[in-house]
């Protein structure tokens, strides 16, 4: 499917920085990521499989707020935003707005995470 691809980075490798265009969101398959903080660069949240990470891309189209960086072997989902959009174009409106709702429940479930 065009604009979901499986990905792979290796330990302490640079998923994405601070400042970055947000154009990806992804899906930890296997391995840990370490989101570090844009103004201080001190790690804030460790993810693992299964959690996802970058939904700002969906939501925004803005920059991205942190740093990831692999811990270890790391194997994502990516998908683009531009694939996502793709692939929505031909759902009804109701799945598009559900869609949303959930990358929104996401982001704010991550925010929390990151705060506590």
């Amino acid at each position: 499917m065009s604009g979901f691809v499986k990905v792979q980075f290796k330990d302490g490798e640079k998923i994405f920085s601070a400042g970055d265009p947000a154009d990806k969101l992804y899906v930890l398959e296997k391995g840990k990521i370490q989101l570090l903080d844009a103004t201080s660069g001190q790690p804030f949240a460790q993810l693992k499989e299964g959690e996802s990470f970058g939904e700002q891309a969906i939501l925004t189209h803005g920059v991205r707020s942190a740093a990831a960086i692999a811990l270890g072997d790391v194997e994502c989902i990516e998908i683009t935003a531009a694939g996502l959009r793709q692939l929505l174009a031909n759902q009804p409106s109701i799945v598009t707005s559900m869609f949303e709702a959930l990358l929104l429940q996401l982001h704010m479930h991550n925010s929390l995470h990151q705060q506590g």
